[in-house]
């Protein structure tokens, strides 16, 4: 996926600023779906599972380059892991995870 992010970041840019913007706008090619939480354009890549047992992972624009994860949630609590941050539900089995790729932009993975 962060090949295809790197290859599509001129375009995924664009997208994120024009729904920002407040206009209607397509995901690029090969991205399943682009949608807005406040101030966050959510670029979704893949996802499986069902229940319980689902696990979602995408890229996140975010202007000011705060750590949100899936869906814009917040990432309060997270701890540094590898080269990003981790965030779980306590109690619960929830888990997000989130890493830079470039300015304003982060990968995440949410596992329920």
């Amino acid at each position: 996926m962060e090949r295809q992010f790197h290859a599509d970041l001129e375009e995924l840019t664009q997208t994120a600023e024009l729904v920002l913007a407040g206009q209607e706008a397509e995901a690029p090619s090969g991205w399943r779906n682009v949608s807005r939480f406040d101030d966050v354009v959510c670029f979704d890549y893949g996802g499986w599972g069902f229940g319980s047992s689902t696990r979602y992972w995408g890229v996140n624009y975010v202007t000011d380059n705060r750590l949100v994860g899936f869906q814009g949630m917040s990432m309060e609590g997270a701890v540094p892991d590898g080269e990003g941050w981790l965030w779980e539900e306590n109690p619960g089995d929830n888990r997000c995870y989130v890493e830079p790729l470039a300015p304003c932009w982060y990968y995440f993975e949410m596992k329920f």
